[in-house]
């Protein structure tokens, strides 16, 4: 109270009436330091705090992740590969690749993009600028590959699938640093008790909306199957428009023009934003590492049109779908269903010991797929919908509980949206990887090739499926246990 009210008596004549315990933010010199004396007094409980963050408003303010997650989804399990056949005639599997790799690529950007959140200045907060920007030039980008898919133009819908996918991972990158802004003044990892419990909400709603997104993109599939493929691209539109205003609505960040830092981004700070360094860094290093090695293990998921293709001999290509959307649906929605309890229960037993729970659930997954091809035909599919289901558990109790585990292993030399740019790119490596190396697994192990379809397709060996199963399944998710167990900053 004395430095405020010595900050004040230097002040007045710059300050109009206050009402609800909010300062106007005077000009100059005296106006910055007002505002630093204000902040100094509510961070001493002196004034009203900013609105707390209950389980509605943590729902809304990580809501971002349900557009992140259903744009991914529905481009990559479905767009994408008609798009490559439409666009690029005779050479989809080609192009498909490339389509892609792009939007693998297009996620570096995340490390740079944190950093320059982390460190704006604006009346409108620091993350929901960013936010804003990356939903309008992402919905750009669908508006222009909506058109390039129209009127056939390759290299157009090329260029705007670049655009949109470098804008959603711009707001993604700054909305992974919005929640530990609003738990904890300066951002950062949690303090103490009451910011590791709100960290694991966050993760569990974090999860909760990945499994939805996903689950809302197989359902959009589904529900325009019989339409042209360009009308998913105003779907997205319409979720991000929206998405972007019920997270802007709810994170109501404060004023963040006293912090500004003049000192403009050097080149060594952009070379330094995609590194750690492994000695003080070392367990936000091994949350990156654990990450990368289970997003290996769901590349599994890449080849379970094969999978169940070959092991129950179907030969209708409209059953084999149905069957697929069938297990997917079935797992993303116990997924959604655990995330929120499991991502509670960390805060109880804590981080650790509920991934170790999920990587045993995940490993007993992979282990069924390789028992099921050796039983009697007529029960092998409701055995492998067992599977999914108990993959959905495991993954879903994984996922609620890894935004939280980076968020305690945060390292001290980076801001926070900057880190979880490091955690993104950590987790596509681990799914760029996993279907090459599973994909020349199965093409060593090539059973033959068959017309039963509409076109030649390529069947493959029971050794194949079993050692793609335990070598990118079973041994990723322990070596996910290996490296969490590495880490020493957090139990």
């Amino acid at each position: 109270e004395l430095v405020f009210g010595a900050r004040l008596s230097s002040s007045t004549a710059m300050i109009g009436d206050c009402e609800d315990g909010h300062v106007p933010l005077a000009s100059g010199h005296y106006g910055k330091q007002l505002v630093q004396a204000y902040q100094a007094c509510q961070d001493g409980g002196a004034l009203p705090s900013k609105r707390p963050a209950n389980q509605q408003r943590w729902a809304e303010v990580t809501f971002f992740q349900f557009a992140y997650s259903m744009v991914n989804t529905g481009m990559g399990l479905c767009i994408l590969p008609q798009e490559a056949d439409r666009l690029n005639e005779g050479a989809g599997s080609l192009w498909v690749g490339i389509y892609l790799g792009v939007c693998g690529a297009a996620q570096l950007v995340c490390p740079l993009a944190g950093k320059l959140s982390d460190r704006h200045a604006s009346s409108f907060g620091r993350r929901r600028p960013f936010i804003v920007a990356g939903s309008v030039l992402s919905i750009i980008g669908l508006v222009f590959l909506r058109q390039a898919s129209i009127s056939g133009w390759p290299l157009t819908y090329l260029v705007a699938l670049l655009v949109a996918q470098v804008s959603l991972n711009l707001g993604f990158s700054a909305h992974n640093g919005l929640p530990a802004d609003l738990y904890c003044e300066k951002g950062g990892s949690p303090k103490d008790t009451q910011e590791k419990d709100a960290a694991g909400v966050v993760s569990a709603f974090v999860a909760m909306h990945t499994f939805l997104g996903s689950l809302s993109a197989v359902l959009v599939i589904i529900a325009t199957h019989e339409m042209a493929v360009h009308v998913q691209y105003t779907c997205f539109m319409f979720v991000l428009a929206i998405t972007c205003a019920i997270v802007c609505n709810s994170a109501d960040e404060e004023d963040t023009r006293h912090l500004e830092n003049s000192d403009p981004i050097t080149t060594a700070e952009v070379c330094g934003s995609f590194m750690l360094d492994p000695s003080g860094d070392q367990d936000f290093l091994w949350v990156c590492v654990g990450r990368l090695f289970y997003y290996v293990s769901t590349s599994v998921t890449v080849f379970l049109y094969y999978y169940i293709r070959d092991t129950l001999q179907i030969t209708n290509e409209g059953e084999l779908r149905v069957k697929l959307a069938s297990l997917v649906i079935a797992a993303q929605v116990v997924g959604a269903l655990v995330s929120v309890p499991a991502g509670r229960s960390s805060n109880t037993f804590g981080r650790k010991p509920v991934i170790y729970a999920a990587c045993s659930i995940m490993s007993l997954t992979f282990l069924m797929y390789v028992w099921v091809p050796l039983l009697a035909r007529d029960v092998r599919w409701h055995l492998i919908l067992a599977a999914g289901l108990c993959y959905g558990l495991g993954s879903g109790v994984y996922v609620s509980v890894d935004y939280a585990l980076a968020l305690d292993c945060l390292p001290e030399g980076k801001s926070t949206a900057e880190a979880f740019g490091l955690w993104g790119i950590s987790g596509f490596f681990g799914s760029t990887a996993g279907p090459i190396i599973g994909g020349l697994l199965l093409a060593v192990n090539q059973a033959g090739n068959s017309a039963d379809m509409s076109s030649k397709v390529s069947h493959y060996t029971y050794g194949g499926y079993a050692i793609v199963m335990l070598l990118l399944g079973v041994s990723m998710n322990l070596f996910v246990v290996a490296a969490t167990y590495a880490i020493r900053g957090t139990k």
